[in-house]
């Protein structure tokens, strides 16, 4: 090869085989797929002993050229293009021609190519023809003896704009009335656009005019296939006027349309034509005829008329519908479907526009031959076995009553004989052709037939049987539609040996099977009651060893329509406008609505209403009333889900009741009622009810129960001169109103009588005709009440009986000469029902309720050592009396700087009275729950130290009491802390003695209840000074009290509770309050002063002057010469 060895072992598409003959030796080279490379001489050199020789084969390679490059656009017009390009490789075979193809950008290579044919020298070359404006893709391929080249790379070019090239096309003109006409039109063909239209010219004038035309703008609306439309108005009555219309772009406007003429309007026909028939001509003809509306229905000039036609099963779908115009009174309705059922309405129109359609009427054309098999398959079963399958026909024109399978061998032989045959049922969709010959070529096709006749024959199929069966399927790629609910069985018949194995997807998913969707055993998909979500796209496919295949299935589900958008648009008296609009998800056509309303206390009620209806007004409705209203739709599978219920009312109210002056006019034995002084409220009146009685009666008279509206009604028979009531009830839709007058006849000579007095008890409405009118419900209640009212006053009289007897055990009870006060009751403090209050002041006890010095001097029967105090064992806070001896003498503080002690007896009541009864503040807050506050009268002993059983003061020094007459105590009683009114001092006995100290103690500083709780009587015996520990000082001291025996006066009222209130000052607000808090503070002097308390005198202390003068101002005014002993009510 080009003198180089070749060598098949390099190279394995070389091959090269010798083959010895007799006289000498056979050598060939054989090349497989050869190649551009290929091309070269190849020589033979054979060589024996006795020589060489040698012979050479030019080999060429030729093929197709390459793709041409270097397309390029050299210039470009509005429908041409010039191009070049540059010449490729030729195959070694010279190139005949160049095609250059081009195409519309949204077309497609296949089936909208062009070409234009260049000769092969040639490099350069036009494309004309071409249209304004338009995107174009060309390409180019190159053409030699060999064949064609790959195409070139796709060049998109945009050709330059023209004018429009046509007008705009189905221009109408309507008159919408007397003076203004509707000019409508749609775009220019699409091809005549030559660029993007920005809008038209409408031109309009008088057609008697020779004027120009009035021109105005429309602007362009993008929406595909839109109606333009124009409205003319201030136009002359009934007057023909002459429209065109132009479209413009961006280099100038196109031609005018046709002039068209038109009439304001007349007006239109308020009747439909009569008589509508129709009659089946062919299989696709109709004929219409009709009667004229009359001519008082006419409203005008009857133009003509329209007959509005389509299919009837997709009546309702408007754009299956044609109309045909004519004049005369019937028509010819041409090229209809065959077998086919339409529905027909006819119209007459005026210039004023379409009158009413007439019912709808029903022709079905005949029937005729029908369309050949859609598709046909031929599939190998076994070898002597061929399945033929095929889909019916698509415009079958009839009933098909069966189909008729041909078969004849595909040979040159058998063209000539006459095919085999064979009819199948027409519900049949297969045939197997059995006893073929093996490895014989057949030829197979389907025609269908009705009772017109056969119909034409489908496309021919070729198949040979063939002991090698791959998996194929018999059904072909279908779209089925299916109801909604209704069962739907998606075919795939397959063939294949051995058996394939069948696989459905469900949109794309591989099939779950379930209850409802499952594989029948002959491969099929069952889905049971299909659904909305059950539309989509099915696959099967099936394979075996030998091959597979897939057919796709697309479901339709035809479904009742979703629920329509409704919503209120306006409301009058008596009508309710809904806006309808259908679901946006519905894909079948909408044949209606049917409206649901129902007045609040009514029925419900429907109405029908066209698919075409945007808007919807629900009339003669009850005015000023309340209703529900919701909206189905339906289409041909059924009604649709409801809309949500609208809750609305109508315009209006109840009758409004009016004046008497303007209602009522009066005479001697009548009253006449002017009926039309009710305001209606906005609904109109339906009837009265009119009654009346006299004034003092109870039963009512009705003169009448349905007074008619409009006009006067008179009440006769009344009697002159006397008091009437009058009740009258208007009534309408929104409901009723009750006005009641009272009004007096006049005299029988026409003069007025005087008003009626007014007597409460006597009228319809007084309390006491109520009362006596209800006596069967007054009088158990009452006794009821009645019965209540005793028995809690029972109860209230025996509680306080048994609380009496319960305090007189209290007060009886003696103590013994060595018995103390239990206070270590655990209950005792919620016997006392103390509540502790946010602050620690408590409401002064006024010393007029208590057995103190107050009773003495008002001459209490019994012993002036006889005085009240308070007993711990009783749980109501009741006082004993304990007896002790009044004072001897009475001390009184001597001049400063003399030690001298003044003794003064009588009058010393009067000084300790204001003060012998006060009561402890700060001090019951901080007590232990658990233990109870105990107040004791002790009188203070002068200077006279005395010996008792029961000491409560605590013991000096190795158990003997302290020196003095001052009484220590743990108890609780009003004491200063700290910074206490007295601070204490010791005297040169050991005895404290007190002076006046700081203005009032601090509650931060008061000891915690329980420790004065326990401090004398507590569980343990032995008196604990709290105060002393913390190193507080008492207010005074206190000599040894004596258990003595109760005295026999009557008890003492309890302190009064205390309050409770947390927003109540620290002290009770009323006077009382203050003087007692005033009283304590002078108290202790004088206390001391009388009772011969020495004091030690300081810088900050009173002097003894002007403790004489408060002393002596205290002793003023008292007149009685009684000697008392003054008593303090202490907490020990």
């Amino acid at each position: 090869m080009n003198n180089k060895r070749l060598d098949p072992k390099t190279d394995t598409r070389y091959t090269m085989r010798e083959e010895i003959l007799p006289n000498g030796v056979l050598s060939d080279l054989s090349i497989k797929q050869t190649e551009r490379t290929d091309s070269a001489l190849f020589t033979c050199e054979a060589t024996n002993a006795f020589g060489i020789d040698d012979t050479s084969i030019n080999l060429i390679i030729q093929e197709v050229p390459e793709v041409p490059y270097g397309l390029r656009v050299l210039d470009k017009s509005g429908r041409s293009v010039q191009l070049s390009w540059a010449a490729p490789y030729d195959g070694n075979s010279p190139i005949k021609r160049y095609l250059i193809e081009y195409k519309i950008a949204r077309g497609t290579w296949e089936a909208d190519i062009d070409r234009v044919l260049v000769p092969g020298q040639q490099t350069v070359a036009g494309v004309f023809n071409l249209r304004p404006a338009t995107t174009y893709h060309l390409r180019i391929v190159a053409e030699n003896e060999i064949g064609t080249s790959e195409p070139s790379d796709t060049v998109p070019i945009i050709t330059a704009e023209e004018a429009p090239g046509g007008p705009p096309t189905a221009v109408k003109v309507e008159a919408e009335d007397q003076h203004k006409l509707k000019i409508s039109w749609k775009p220019p063909e699409r091809d005549q656009w030559n660029g993007e239209i920005l809008g038209y010219y409408v031109g309009y004038k008088l057609a008697s005019s020779d004027k120009p035309y009035l021109f105005e703008t429309v602007e362009f609306s993008k929406e595909e296939g839109k109606e333009h439309h124009l409205q003319v108005g201030e136009l002359k009555t009934y007057t023909q006027y002459s429209v065109v219309v132009q479209a413009f772009n961006k280099v100038g406007p196109g031609p005018m349309s046709e002039e068209t003429r038109q009439y304001t309007a007349e007006g239109i026909p308020e009747q439909p034509p009569q008589d509508t028939t129709c009659t089946t001509l062919t299989s696709q003809t109709i004929r219409v005829s009709w009667v004229s509306p009359p001519l008082t229905a006419a409203n005008g000039i009857i133009k003509g008329y329209k007959v509005v036609y389509g299919p009837s099963d997709a009546w309702y779908d408007e754009n299956t519908k044609d109309t045909k115009i004519t004049s005369s009174s019937e028509t010819i309705l041409h090229g209809l479907k065959k077998y086919t059922n339409y529905s027909m309405q006819v119209l007459a129109f005026t210039s004023g526009g379409d009158g009413v359609r007439s019912a709808p009427i029903h022709c079905q054309t005949e029937q005729d031959v029908p369309e050949a098999p859609s598709a046909v398959k031929a599939l190998v079963m076994s070898g002597d076995s061929i399945l033929v399958s095929w889909k019916p026909p698509e415009q079958p024109n009839g009933i098909v009553s069966q189909y008729t399978v041909y078969v004849r061998e595909d040979s040159a032989e058998a063209k000539d004989e006459k095919p085999k045959l064979t009819k199948v049922p027409p519900f049949q969709m297969s045939f197997e052709a059995s006893e073929l010959k093996k490895k014989e070529r057949y030829e197979f096709w389907v025609t269908a037939s009705t009772i017109i006749g056969e119909g034409q024959p489908s496309k021919s199929v070729s198949l040979s049987p063939s002991s090698r069966v791959p998996a194929k399927i018999a059904s072909f790629d279908d779209s089925f539609s299916a109801t909604y609910k209704e069962d739907v069985k998606l075919p795939c018949l397959a063939v294949g040996i051995p058996a394939p194995d069948i696989q459905w997807k469900v949109k794309g998913v591989a099939f779950q099977q379930d209850d409802r969707i499952r594989q029948l055993p002959e491969g099929s998909l069952f889905i049971k009651s299909v659904t909305r979500q059950d539309a989509g796209e099915y696959s099967c496919s099936v394979e075996n060893s030998f091959g597979h295949d897939t057919v796709t299935h697309q479901l339709v589900v035809h479904a009742p329509p979703h629920s329509p958008q409704v919503s209120l648009t306006s409301m009058t008296t008596n009508s309710i406008t809904m806006k309808l609009r259908p679901h946006p998800t519905d894909t079948a056509p909408l044949h209606g609505y049917t409206v649901h309303y129902k007045p609040e206390f009514g029925d419900w009620e429907t109405v029908q209403v066209s698919n075409q209806a945007q808007k919807y007004t629900l009339e003669n409705l009850w005015c000023g009333s309340r209703y529900q209203v919701y909206v189905t739709g339906y289409n041909g599978i059924g009604t649709g889900d409801p809309s949500d219920i609208l809750n609305t009312r109508t315009k209006g109210s109840k009758p409004v009741i009016p004046e008497a002056g303007r209602f009522i006019e009066v005479s001697t034995n009548s009253i006449t009622l002017h009926l039309s002084a009710w305001s209606d409220g906005g609904c109109p009146m339906i009837y009265f009810v009119v009654e009346h009685k006299k004034k003092l009666h109870t039963e009512w008279n009705q003169v009448s129960n349905n007074v008619k509206p409009g006009g006067n009604f008179v009440v006769l028979d009344l009697d002159p001169a006397n008091w009437y009531h009058l009740r009258v009830t208007a009534h309408n839709n929104a409901g009723f109103a009750v006005a009641e007058y009272e009004f007096a006849t006049l005299t029988v000579t026409g003069g007025t009588i005087a008003p009626a007095r007014e007597i409460p008890d006597q009228g319809a409405n007084s309390p006491i005709r109520i009362f006596l009118s209800n006596l069967n419900l007054v009088v158990p209640v009452a006794a009821a009440v009645l019965v209540i009212i005793i028995a809690v006053v029972v109860i209230c009289v025996l509680r306080g009986k048994n609380s009496h007897q319960k305090d007189d055990v209290a007060y009886n009870q003696s103590a013994g000469g060595n018995s103390t006060m239990d206070k270590r009751r655990p209950d005792l403090r919620d016997e006392l029902g103390y509540i502790a209050p946010p602050n620690r002041k408590l409401p002064p006890v006024p010393g007029s309720n208590y057995n103190t010095c107050d009773r003495i001097k008002r001459g209490h029967s019994g012993s002036f050592r006889s005085h009240a105090t308070w007993d711990p064992r009783h749980p109501r806070h009741m006082y004993e009396e304990l007896s002790l001896h009044p004072p001897g003498i009475r001390r009184i503080p001597a001049h400063p700087g003399s030690d001298e002690t003044v003794y003064h007896r009588a009058g010393m009541e009067d000084e300790i009275c204001p003060y012998a009864t006060f009561h402890l503040l700060g001090f019951r807050e901080e007590m232990d729950p658990n233990k109870a506050m105990q107040f004791q009268t002790f009188p203070h002993q002068n200077g006279h130290e005395r010996t008792h059983s029961g000491t409560i003061g605590p013991m000096g020094p190795g158990g003997v009491a302290g020196n003095g007459h001052i009484h220590q105590r743990s108890g609780s009683q009003s004491m200063p802390r700290a910074n206490g009114r007295y601070s204490r001092v010791a005297n040169q006995n050991g005895a404290a003695n007190f002076a006046p100290g700081p203005e009032y103690d601090d509650p931060a500083n008061c000891a915690p209840e329980e420790d004065q709780y326990g401090s004398q009587y507590g569980q343990y015996g032995a008196p604990y000074d709290h105060y002393g520990s913390r190193g507080s000082v008492s207010r005074r001291s206190v000599g040894s009290a004596r258990n003595l025996p109760l005295s026999g006066s009557p008890e003492p009222p309890p302190p009064p509770p205390r309050n409770h209130d947390p927003n109540s000052s620290s002290f009770n607000d009323s006077k009382e309050s203050n003087e007692i808090s005033e009283a304590e503070c002078d108290r202790d002097q004088l206390v001391n002063r009388n009772y011969g308390v020495n004091v030690r005198a300081n810088n900050k202390d009173l002097t003894t002057e002007e403790m004489r003068k408060l002393i002596e101002r205290n002793e003023a005014g008292h007149q009685n010469g009684l000697t008392v002993t003054p008593y303090d009510t202490l907490a020990v």
